[in-house]
């Protein structure tokens, strides 16, 4: 075996007198077997290194994902910000939603939004008529309680969700509309009612 000699030249290392096998040792390559072996037992290392980083990364961005979902659960999405005291509210609720507040909260103020014929089909119990087709929706809309929750529904959720939107923007604090609408109350197997609707409190 030859000795080792090295020395350093615009920052390369140069071995001379060493054999082949202290010098791949010291390139940290492995050192028996043929050239071959030793070419693919490199490109094994390199692979497990790649693989360890790869797993690596997923671990850091599995990681990322947990803290993003505690985030998100600390900090609540604009919807539900939109509860907090003080806070506006404009936004659908579900067939299981609207029944259990109308339970639970005999002043929210219901308003079913439909045309003439339309309500004489049938309607939700309690609620108060108000077209949402007609010219004069927003004069008479914009003279209820802007402080009293309101809850909106049509026959599948898009004019009242249109109406919500107009009286969100004229300064009502409580709004909610009835996803889906009537469709989705009868489909529910909820009750319909075909008595007259109730007075809406207009100027009050």
């Amino acid at each position: 075996m030859g000795i080792a000699v090295s020395s350093s030249k615009a920052g390369r290392t140069i071995y001379r007198g060493r054999d082949q096998q202290a010098k791949t040792k010291a390139m940290n390559a492995p050192t028996e077997g043929t050239t071959g072996e030793r070419y693919f037992r490199c490109m094994e290392l390199r692979s497990f290194t790649l693989v360890r980083l790869i797993l690596l990364c997923l671990t850091l961005l599995g990681l990322h994902s947990a803290t993003s979902g505690c985030a998100d659960a600390a900090n609540p999405s604009s919807e539900t910000e939109a509860a907090q005291p003080g806070s506006a509210i404009a936004r659908d609720v579900s067939v299981t939603e609207l029944k259990a507040m109308l339970g639970d909260r005999p002043d929210i103020l219901l308003i079913d939004v439909r045309t003439d014929k339309e309500w004489e089909g049938g309607h939700l119990p309690g609620a108060a008529f108000l077209d949402f087709l007609e010219d004069d929706f927003e004069s008479i809309a914009f003279t209820l309680p802007k402080d009293r929750p309101i809850a909106l529904y049509c026959a599948a959720g898009g004019r009242s969700e249109d109406a919500m939107k107009r009286m969100a923007k004229a300064g009502f604090s409580e709004l909610y509309n009835l996803r889906g609408g009537f469709y989705d109350w009868e489909d529910a197997g909820e009750t319909v009612s075909n008595d007259s609707p109730v007075a809406l409190p207009i100027g009050e």
